[in-house]
C-alpha cells in the first residue's frame, strides 16, 4: 500500500469522526509511536512479540522441513492403495 493511501484513509477518519476520545487516543498512540528510539513501540508490538518475531526471521527457513519422501512415508498410514 503506498503512503499516500493510508494517509488519506485516517484523513477521511478524522475528518468523518466527532469522537474526542477516539481522537485523544489516535493522537496518543501517534505520539508515542513517533517519538520513541525502541524498536518493538515503534512497531506497536510488545518486547517479547517483537523479540520472537526477529528470531523468527533470522531463523533457518527450513527448519522444520521434510522431504517429500518422509512426507508421503508418514501419511502413507491414512492411504490404502
Amino acid at each position: 500500500m503506498a503512503l499516500r493511501e493510508p494517509k488519506e484513509k485516517l484523513h477521511h477518519l478524522i475528518d468523518e469522526t466527532n469522537n474526542e476520545v477516539l481522537l485523544e487516543d489516535m493522537l496518543y498512540e501517534a505520539e508515542r509511536r513517533i517519538n520513541t528510539s525502541v524498536p518493538h513501540e515503534i512497531e506497536g508490538l510488545s518486547e517479547s512479540d517483537y523479540t520472537e518475531l526477529k528470531e523468527l526471521m533470522e531463523e533457518d527457513p527450513e527448519k522444520d522441513t521434510i522431504s517429500f519422501e518422509e512426507l508421503k512415508s508418514s501419511l502413507g498410514r491414512w492411504f490404502t492403495k
